[in-house]
C-alpha cells in the first residue's frame, strides 16, 4: 500500500471506506461517503462498519457494497477481505489496532491509504505523509481551541469536516444524510436520550428529573430514546440512571421498540429533543426538529454539528456534563420550545 496524497487515483476508482459501528462514528462519516461519491466518482463505493448501525448503512443508497468487520472474528474477516480485489483507495477512519490490520487486508501493493493502516511489512504502521495532513493525523489535540489556526485547510473544527479535508475532499461539506422511516408506533412530543458511552458525558438524575417534570407540567408527553437494556449495558453508559428516571417520572420508555431510521423518523415528528453528546444527538442533527445538547467543556467544538436545529449548552471550563445547571438547560428549552 501507498500513502494517499490526494492524486493518483485512477478514472472510475473503487474505493473503501472504513468506521466502527458507535452511531455517531457512522454519522459524522456521512458528509465524507457523499463527497467521495460525487467528487471521486468511484465505480464502487464499499463501507465495512459494525451491526451496531447496520439498520443505516445496510440500506444507504450510496454505497454498493456493505460489510461488518466490527465484531468479525479474525479468520473470517480476513477471508471477508481477501474475497475481494485490492481497492484503488482504502479509507479508514478508526484508529484502533484491528481497524489498520484489516485496512493493510483491503489493500493491494498499488493501493492509496488514507488513514490508520498497518505498513506493508506488518511490523509497524503505514507512516502518514510529510504534510499538513499527516501532521493533523498524528495530532492528538483535535479539541484544542487553535486548531484551525494550526491547520488552514480546515474551515472548522467539526470531525466531519475534519475527515473530509483529511481525505483530500475540498470544498463545502454536505450535512448529515440519513434515512428515516415513519415510526410503527405514536410517539411522544418531546424525545430525550441519556446515556453515552462515557461516564463524563452524563447528567445527573436529579437534573433530568427536573428537565422532564417541568415539560410534563407544560403538557408535553415526553418519550425515553436509547438502546434496549441488554444492549444498553453492554455498550453504554448510564443505565441505572434510566431505569431511576422511568421510575420517578412519566417518561415514556422507547427504548428498543424502533429502528434506527424509525428514531429518524420520530425525531422529525417531536417538537424537541433534548439530549446529551451521543449517537441520538447526531440522528437530531440531521432532522428540522429543535435539539438541545449538553457537551463537556471542549469537546463541543469537534463534535457538535453545524446545524442550524441544534443549541450547545456546554460545561463550565474543564468541567463535565454533570457540572451543567439545570437552569440552564432550561432556558434552552424554553428558547426552543
Amino acid at each position: 500500500m501507498i500513502r494517499y496524497h490526494g492524486e493518483g487515483l485512477p478514472r472510475s476508482p473503487r474505493v473503501a471506506v472504513m468506521s466502527n459501528d458507535a452511531l455517531g462514528n457512522y454519522v459524522v462519516a456521512t458528509p465524507m461517503l457523499q463527497m467521495i461519491r460525487d467528487r471521486l466518482q468511484p465505480a464502487e463505493l464499499d463501507y465495512y462498519g459494525g451491526p451496531r448501525t447496520r439498520e443505516l448503512w445496510s440500506i444507504e443508497p450510496l454505497l454498493d457494497g456493505r460489510e461488518s468487520f466490527v465484531g468479525l472474528a479474525p479468520r473470517s474477516a480476513a477471508k471477508l477481505a481477501l474475497g475481494k480485489p485490492p481497492y484503488d483507495l482504502v479509507v479508514n477512519i478508526e484508529d484502533s489496532s484491528w481497524a489498520r490490520s484489516f485496512a493493510a487486508m483491503l489493500c493491494g501493493e498499488e493501493t492509496l491509504a488514507c488513514g490508520p493502516c498497518l505498513g506493508p511489512d506488518g511490523r509497524s504502521d503505514l507512516p502518514f505523509e510529510d504534510n499538513e495532513r499527516g501532521r493533523l493525523w498524528n495530532d492528538r489535540k483535535w479539541v484544542a481551541a487553535d486548531l484551525t489556526q494550526r491547520y488552514p485547510f480546515l474551515d472548522s473544527g467539526f470531525i466531519g469536516e475534519i475527515f473530509c479535508r483529511l481525505a483530500y475532499l475540498d470544498g463545502a461539506a454536505p450535512g448529515y444524510r440519513l434515512p428515516s422511516a415513519e415510526p410503527h408506533m405514536s410517539t411522544p412530543e418531546v424525545l430525550v436520550a441519556t446515556a453515552a458511552s462515557l461516564v463524563e458525558k452524563l447528567w445527573p438524575v436529579g437534573k433530568w428529573k427536573l428537565l422532564i417534570d417541568d415539560l410534563t407540567k407544560r403538557g408535553l408527553t415526553v418519550g425515553l430514546l436509547g438502546a434496549k437494556p441488554s444492549e444498553q449495558r453492554q455498550f453504554w453508559k448510564g443505565d441505572q440512571a434510566e431505569e431511576d428516571l422511568l421510575r420517578v417520572t412519566s417518561l415514556i420508555d422507547l427504548r428498543g421498540t424502533l429502528s434506527l431510521p424509525e428514531v429518524v423518523g420520530a425525531i422529525c415528528r417531536a417538537r424537541l429533543v433534548v439530549t446529551i453528546d451521543n449517537g441520538i444527538m447526531h440522528l437530531a442533527a440531521s432532522t428540522p426538529t429543535p435539539t438541545i445538547a449538553l457537551f463537556r467543556a471542549g469537546i463541543d467544538r469537534l463534535w457538535t454539528p453545524p446545524a442550524a436545529n441544534l443549541t450547545a449548552v456546554v460545561a463550565p471550563a474543564d468541567g463535565a456534563v454533570a457540572d451543567i445547571d439545570a437552569d440552564r438547560v432550561r432556558e434552552a428549552v424554553c428558547g426552543a420550545l
